[in-house]
């Protein structure tokens, strides 16, 4: 097994579950659910891709097993939940979500290469590790999940370039404590950069020539302004 997966993988696993699990409740919060909706959003999203990950291993969900995983999204409610200015400390939550995304991409392919997963596989469980939490919070949250948009800034690309690296080291049998903590680096990097410059992810032809989900009206003075395209419209536009 490797060396990362038995000295710092656990400490790793709790700070990537506290910040995913702030993620959770402040998207609770913004909605205005209750304490206990809060903590549900927030166990979901800390705790979310790291129990596919284990069931997908077959192996007993640390989720369900260890009381840190349990502590941590606990502690995010009370955070958040009691916080009247926690909405507005956006520069620090996102430092602390690309961190998480950095750890799990990381953490969760190496955890699947110990199980004998091959290359693409453990890339994919380190993916679904990063990003399942969140995915799992939105739907409950009745949201679309950031990960799966257009319009939101890079959210799976660099948790596949972290989780890619891994595999790649794993190959070259490079694979060691500061290698894999430089591939989580370059994931939070990336992801950081994404939210400064915002980096998205291309739009399908299809939508491209739709022209989105707006478009442009003629104004009695000459101007034009973005009117949103009814399901029809869509429909029209995609037939022709």
């Amino acid at each position: 097994m490797h060396e990362l997966a038995g000295d710092i993988q656990y400490p790793l696993d709790l700070a990537g579950v506290f910040a995913f699990a702030v993620h959770g409740a402040l998207i609770a919060t913004r909605k205005d659910f209750d304490f206990f909706g809060t903590l549900l959003l927030a166990e979901s999203a800390g705790v979310g891709g790291g129990l596919f990950r284990d069931l997908v291993l077959r192996v007993q969900p640390v989720a369900f097993t260890d009381l840190g995983c349990a502590t941590a999204p606990f502690l995010a409610t009370l955070l958040v939940f009691f916080s009247s200015r926690a909405q507005s400390w956006k520069l620090g939550w996102h430092v602390a979500d690309a961190g998480a995304l950095g750890m799990f991409c990381v953490t969760g392919t190496v955890k699947a290469l110990d199980h004998g997963l091959n290359s693409p596989a453990s890339a994919a469980i380190g993916v679904t590790t990063a990003v399942g939490g969140g995915v799992a919070c939105s739907v409950l949250a009745r949201e679309i999940p950031s990960s799966l948009a257009w319009d939101r800034d890079l959210y799976v690309v660099p948790a596949l370039l972290g989780s890619g690296l891994v595999t790649l080291l794993h190959a070259t049998s490079t694979l060691r404590v500061a290698t894999a903590v430089a591939a989580g680096l370059l994931a939070f990097a990336l992801r950081l950069s994404a939210v400064r410059l915002g980096w998205r992810t291309p739009r399908s032809a299809q939508w491209r020539r739709v022209g989105a989900t707006s478009e442009s009206a003629s104004l009695p003075d000459g101007r034009r302004e973005k009117t949103a395209l009814s399901p029809a419209d869509v429909r029209t536009a995609q037939h022709r």
